[in-house]
């Protein structure tokens, strides 16, 4: 799928994803996809994960991504810079600070199985929005997760 450039930011992108990612687990199947190096925090944003290695497609790096884990729990956009995590039991809203290559979020406690689905996620979108360093501020304090650059992301497709 591809947005016309002045036509990004607006969330058209958003429901064509959401809308074909429905479509596709409505039918058994699992949505997975090509996706440029520097498009994959937006898919990251939709709970897919890359896996894989490198690959060209048109003289474009790109990554295979898929969603796994728990089809209930989605990360999607809210605006540009927001992002909402939600689970049959909660719904939060994320507002990512960016410093010195950091991004920093604050984070309600969550529980093992949401941490260990999001985890991976906002890894994903950190490092594709330039990140060095995920920094997640919880009740009990704060964790620090460096970060590769999105060529190099590899997580586990059970989380």
């Amino acid at each position: 799928m591809a947005v016309l450039k002045d036509m990004r930011h607006k969330n058209i992108g958003s429901k064509l994803l959401r809308a074909a990612i429905t479509i596709i687990q409505e039918a058994g199947n699992t949505p997975t996809l090509g996706a440029q190096i520097n498009a994959m925090g937006f898919y990251a944003n939709h709970g897919f994960l890359p896996e894989g290695p490198v690959f060209d497609d048109a003289g474009i790096p790109h990554r295979t991504m898929t969603i796994t884990g728990d089809p209930s729990k989605t990360l999607m956009p809210l605006d540009g810079e927001s992002l909402r995590f939600d689970t049959p039991t909660l719904l939060v809203a994320i507002e990512p600070r960016y410093s010195d290559g950091e991004m920093r979020i604050n984070l309600l406690r969550l529980s093992d199985d949401e941490a260990a689905w999001l985890t991976p996620r906002l890894c994903c979108y950190a490092s594709t929005r330039g990140a060095s360093t995920l920094i997640t501020e919880i009740p009990e304090g704060e964790v620090r997760i460096p970060l590769e650059p999105p060529e190099c992301c590899y997580y586990s497709s059970s989380a």
